[in-house]
């Protein structure tokens, strides 16, 4: 990774948590970009700062919770949610001017997101359930995984149609592998377009001996009929690395499933892969449950991970050289695209100073 880039990654947000594995009292290590951090929930909320207590250096995971406030392993030196120095047990009447490195930090869709330096935009959105308060909105989130691939190479393949025939063929049954013509629409720091799929003859998961499997392809029951259920699938890609896939179905029914990655060292070689899976009060109300849904996502993805992980380059070209494209691979030309747009830019902001780069 070229310090260009890594400056421009530095100043966006990435998820380092699920809110949920945060525990009250035991800090969790988290890393982002090579630096190790910590996430811990104290009286006010969860932050998160790097991982090294000011004192003699100790890796604060390792300590553990006093209340709300985050002790160090090694001398028990204490830290607020501010970063303060709340206790120095050698010298309890002393009040050290040291603080913690906090990183900024928030929360949203059940997960801690942050960033290594001040953001230059506001946290990622999934718009078709924030426009849409009275929907009786629910998600779950899935277990995080690890990948071995750059941040562009997991991004690819969060939203690429093409390889569902051959990487997921036990979970998803027959699927036509051609992809028909679409057009990526860019906004700001979004991508966004669609794509019909034909489904079995009902949408649901269904499960049988070896787990959850969706009915793409289904058959009417003799094995040769294909089912004729038609959905239009909205994709859907935010800048640095949030990706989801959203459905409407009958009744009102409303699903969307979303990845997003975080990029663990700065060598494009590992990231850390967030999930879940939401859906509108209708959809739960006739399709059930979403843990279900959660399974099978999780098998899906289980899929990816070795084909990702061998893939040379182990991070996607900025560009288009070096590899073949065609029509199916139109959003990964996008992608590309509109990363470089961004790294533009954020050349041009490290040179002349912080400017305000608004999203659409």
């Amino acid at each position: 990774m070229q310090a260009d880039e890594l400056a421009m990654l530095s100043h966006l947000w990435f998820p380092v948590a699920r809110v949920s594995d945060v525990n009250p009292g035991k800090p969790l290590a988290g890393e982002l970009l090579d630096t190790r951090v910590v996430i811990f929930r104290g009286a006010t909320g969860v932050a998160v700062a790097v991982d090294r207590c000011p004192h003699r250096g100790g890796r604060l995971s390792l300590g553990r919770m006093e209340g709300s406030a985050l002790e160090c392993p090694y001398h028990g030196w204490r830290w607020d949610e501010a970063g303060r120095c709340a206790l120095v047990p050698s010298q309890p009447e002393l009040r050290s001017t040291a603080t913690l490195e906090l990183l900024p930090s928030g929360e949203r869709f059940g997960l801690v997101w942050a960033s290594l330096g001040e953001p230059r935009h506001e946290l990622p959105s999934i718009p078709e359930m924030e426009q849409d308060p009275g929907g009786g909105w629910e998600l779950e989130l899935g277990e995080w995984f690890d990948v071995g691939c750059g941040l562009r190479t997991i991004s690819e393949n969060f939203r690429d149609s093409s390889h569902f025939a051959f990487v997921h063929r036990d979970a998803f049954g027959d699927v036509n592998p051609a992809i028909p013509a679409y057009s990526v629409r860019t906004e700001g720091f979004r991508l966004s377009w669609e794509i019909p799929l034909t489904f079995g003859t009902s949408w649901a998961v269904r499960t049988d001996d070896d787990g959850p499997k969706y009915r793409f392809g289904a058959d009417s029951g003799n094995g040769s009929t294909p089912g004729a259920a038609g959905i239009l699938l909205h994709y859907r890609f935010e800048l640095p690395a949030l990706a989801y896939v959203y459905t409407e179905h009958g009744f009102g029914s409303k699903r969307l499933v979303c990845q997003v990655a975080a990029p663990l060292d700065i060598q494009s070689a590992r990231c850390r892969v967030f999930f879940l899976v939401a859906a509108n009060a209708a959809f739960r109300q006739h399709e059930g449950s979403l843990a279900s849904q959660v399974q099978l996502e999780a098998r899906i993805f289980s899929e990816d991970v070795p084909i990702v992980g061998s893939l040379d380059p182990k991070e996607a070209p900025l560009g288009l050289e070096g590899q073949a494209h065609v029509r199916a691979d139109r959003y990964s030309v996008a992608y590309r695209k509109l990363y470089r747009e961004i790294l533009s830019e954020s050349r041009a902001w490290a040179r002349s100073g912080p400017l305000v780069m608004e999203k659409s």
